[in-house]
């Protein structure tokens, strides 16, 4: 399978945990968005704790965690969001 580039951003709690608001990753193609999460994950443990929390967007869409991704693609994990 080809290798690709997908555009990965951070938001909140996330950006702070990982250090960074972007990131290039560098994927299969068609890899799912739960393989991204757990390559970050494994650099920065305390980002598994929000695994649950979490949600994640493919091109500005919400997704599953088994969304595929494609070259070009943006992909975002978003923090809990608490309500007042």
């Amino acid at each position: 399978m080809p290798v690709t580039t997908a555009k990965v951003l951070f938001f909140g709690r996330l950006k702070e945990l990982v250090g960074v608001s972007e990131d290039a990753y560098e994927l299969r193609d068609g890899a799912a968005i739960e393989q991204i999460f757990a390559h970050y994950a494994a650099r920065c443990p305390q980002l598994a704790a929000f695994r649950s929390s979490v949600v994640a967007s493919r091109n500005h869409e919400f997704a599953s965690w088994e969304t595929p991704v494609h070259s070009g693609d943006e992909v975002a994990f978003l923090p809990p969001v608490s309500g007042g």
